[in-house]
Parts: C-alpha cells; structure tokens; sequence
C-alpha cells in the first residue's frame, strides 16, 4: 500500500504528497501537520499541495487543505499551489471556490525532495470530532457560498461536541 501522506519541508517550502482514499478516517496526521504548521513548529513560506495520486477527497480533507489556505492567507505568503489531474476532484475543488484561494494546476508533478511518510495520530473520538469541525470551519472561512453547504454540519458537530 502507498502511504497516503508524504510532506516535506525544504528551504521553508512545504510539500504535500496526498494518495489514495483522503477521509476524515485517516486525517490524523494530516490534522496533525497543519496544527504543526499554525503553531510555528514547523517554518513555512511556500505551501504546495499534490493530489495527482488521489482517488477520493471528503469535506474533512477538503476543510484541512482550506486551512492550509487561511495558513497561506494569514502569513501573507503566495496562494499555495495545488496540483491535481483527477478530473473528479477537481471538479469538486472548483465546485468549493478552491480556484480563490489555491493556484490550481492541473498537470502531473515529479518533485525532486525526499519525501516522508506522515502516520496517522491516534485520535480519540472527542479530538476526531473537533478535527472534523475545525475542518469545516475551515471550508466555512474560505468564502459565503461554501457556508451554505456546510453550516448544518458545524452547527451539529458543535452541538454535539459540546
């Protein structure tokens, strides 16, 4: 089996490497990485996603790589870019306004950096719900139209979390 996270950071540029199956079932570690990321543990400048190698995306993982874009935004750094040749994900990106807050590319990547693998962090099922919910936040965040879609789930999630 592939691994499902690869990340790298070189020369304060942070590399993504996102395959197979992305749920909120196996967000851990990518929650993890971009809790690194927003507490300064880990120095970014540049952020750069690749999704060439995946076959599904949920609103958790899509949440997750909004953060990534409100990192982006709230550092005043460049919009990160987002690679990804999976017709269907891209749709859906588009669908969520990604196109304003990532530079979407849509061409195979070869990255020259020793990736490596992220593991999943073991999450009890009150800090899965809060991932989730930060997620959709984040989704919420990202502009007007995605609030629409996704304000009854935070609104439940908050609910139920508290």
């Amino acid at each position: 089996m592939t691994e499902q996270i690869l990340f790298a950071c070189v020369d304060q540029c942070c590399f993504f490497k996102l395959s197979g199956e992305l749920r909120y079932t196996n967000a851990s570690g990518m929650d993890d990485l971009v809790e690194r990321l927003f507490s300064a543990k880990i120095q970014c400048t540049e952020l750069v996603v690749d999704l060439n190698q995946a076959s599904f995306i949920d609103s958790t993982y899509i949440g997750l790589l909004a953060a990534l874009a409100r990192y982006a935004q709230q550092h005043r750094l460049a919009k990160p870019v987002l690679f990804c040749t999976v017709p269907a994900i891209n749709e859906l990106l588009l669908s969520l306004c990604f196109d304003q807050a990532f530079d979407l590319v849509q061409q195979s990547t070869d990255p020259d950096v020793d990736l490596t693998s992220v593991q999943a962090v073991p999450y009890s099922d009150q800090q899965k719900g809060q991932m989730i919910l930060r997620a959709h936040e984040a989704l919420i965040a990202l502009n007007e139209q995605n609030k629409t879609q996704f304000q009854s789930v935070v609104d439940l999630l908050k609910q139920q979390l508290s």
